[in-house]
């Protein structure tokens, strides 16, 4: 009887480290199927609520592939967001929503057309940057 037991436990246990295995194997087919693309980073930088501060958005500028994903990550103590535009008017093509300090936007993907993209926050205008796609 004890036998049985060890060998009913080794097979549940090998069953679960084989599909475990096989989800985990799944899991990163999936990813790869969607065809990820690697995402750059831009900081808000620390102080930049002021508009007195040497840079708001690092780097201020930034060139991308067209469809790659951008992330804002908030170094500063402020909220702020990263809205494409110009002259403190959205242009409705990206826009993070606010993005806490100490966080990170969700990776947000840049039009398929080639060009500038000027962007901006809207809380702190004087904050500017811009996303080149090529």
């Amino acid at each position: 009887m004890n036998s049985n037991i060890s060998y009913w436990i080794l097979a549940s246990v090998s069953a679960l480290s084989f599909f475990g295995l096989g989800l985990a194997s799944m899991s990163g087919f999936y990813a790869l199927a969607q065809g990820t693309t690697e995402g750059t980073t831009v900081s808000m930088a620390k102080g930049s609520q002021s508009a007195d501060n040497p840079e708001f958005y690092v780097p201020a500028e930034t060139a991308v592939k067209a469809g790659e994903t951008v992330t804002w990550k908030n170094d500063d103590t402020a909220i702020h967001t990263a809205t494409s535009g110009s002259d403190a008017t959205p242009d409705g093509r990206f826009d993070t929503s606010l993005v806490s300090p100490g966080q990170g936007s969700k990776p947000i993907t840049m039009p398929n057309e080639p060009g500038q993209y000027p962007y901006f926050c809207t809380l702190h205008p004087w904050m500017e940057g811009t996303i080149t796609v090529t």
